[in-house]
């Protein structure tokens, strides 16, 4: 059954964890290192927001880029999760934008700040149960004003839900109503993209679909 997005479920979530460098073609395309086990960051609560909610741009210096990606929401809270029972602590899945300020994240060694600013991390239109979800055949696709940038398909995932599920939940105890960003394809502005795409600016409109959910869009202004 399809579900619409209820806020009230993720409007404070405990945890908004995120995957990064999750798809070896985005890898290569950014050529930042990586490791044989799930690369895991946090964005703050203030950066969560919703379908068609405006993402504000602070400073066109700070390099806006988008991330379309799967969403996990967890609906069962748990700690030492093991693949074969992910499932039954996943509520559904959404789609979401983890937007990034790259000036910002690099100018660092942690990517927090240059991930967690006000609206970052837009989801929706709505969450899919998995057992209404066909993760092995689908497909992701981000436009930026209409053109295709990133499309994929979801199988392309170096660490899948489950084990990235079984991964966080060793370390962190998962809370109902957390959500997990699982990672982006390639085809963002940073790296090989910069000359060719240029970073986001006011007045641009990012719209992520994937098929079985829906498009996630969001104005840039």
């Amino acid at each position: 059954m399809k579900e619409s997005t209820n806020r009230t479920l993720i409007t404070n979530p405990k945890n908004i964890i995120c995957i990064g460098l999750n798809y070896a073609d985005h890898i290569e395309e950014t050529s930042l290192a990586t490791h044989d086990f799930p690369e895991i960051f946090m964005k703050t609560s203030n950066a969560l927001a919703s379908h068609q909610d405006i993402v504000p741009i602070q400073d066109e210096n700070l390099h806006y880029d988008y991330e379309g990606e799967l969403v996990i929401v967890i609906g069962k809270a748990g700690k030492n999760i093991s693949r074969d029972q992910a499932k039954e602590h996943i509520l559904g899945y959404t789609i979401g934008n983890d937007v990034s300020a790259r000036t910002l994240q690099f100018r660092g060694s942690q990517w927090i700040l240059g991930k967690s600013l006000d609206n970052f991390a837009p989801i929706g239109p709505t969450i899919v149960s998995p057992d209404d979800f066909d993760f092995e055949s689908t497909t992701i696709t981000t436009t930026v004003n209409g053109e295709i940038r990133q499309q994929a398909k979801l199988q392309q995932m170096m660490f899948k839900p489950d084990a990235i599920i079984e991964f966080v939940s060793q370390f962190i105890t998962l809370q109902e109503g957390d959500i997990i960003f699982t990672g982006t394809p390639s085809g963002v502005v940073l790296g090989k993209n910069e000359k060719r795409y240029g970073w986001l600016k006011s007045g641009d409109t990012v719209s992520i679909s994937i098929s079985g959910i829906g498009t996630l869009v969001n104005q840039f202004k």
